[in-house]
């Protein structure tokens, strides 16, 4: 199965991307990211695998890499990837409008 980022999941990216270079150095950001991204492609393989969190969104499904959960859904036969939060971050209020637009 394919996936897809949305805008604001490739805004966190970003800002992992920023963050880790600033905190520790680019070697780990890519190795980071590139863990992230392994991730994506086993939520592809396998989508079903990972718990649904109603409480978010009622199609929202969540999978954790490093200190970071992948949320996403099934959608017309692909993976929609919404955001890629921290796990310290309040995911209700950053997960508010999970899928807006693409309902």
């Amino acid at each position: 199965m394919t996936f897809r980022l949305s805008h604001a999941a490739l805004e966190d990216l970003q800002s992992i991307d920023d963050y880790t270079v600033q905190t520790w150095d680019a070697e780990q950001a890519d190795r980071y990211l590139a863990m992230i991204w392994a991730t994506f492609e086993r939520i592809a393989k396998h989508p079903t695998r990972w718990r649904i969190r109603a409480d978010l969104h009622q199609d929202c499904r969540i999978c954790f890499s490093g200190r970071h959960a992948i949320l996403y859904r099934l959608q017309d036969g692909a993976i929609e990837i919404a955001r890629v939060l921290h796990d310290a971050m309040d995911f209700p209020v950053h997960a508010s409008d999970l899928f807006q637009g693409h309902e």
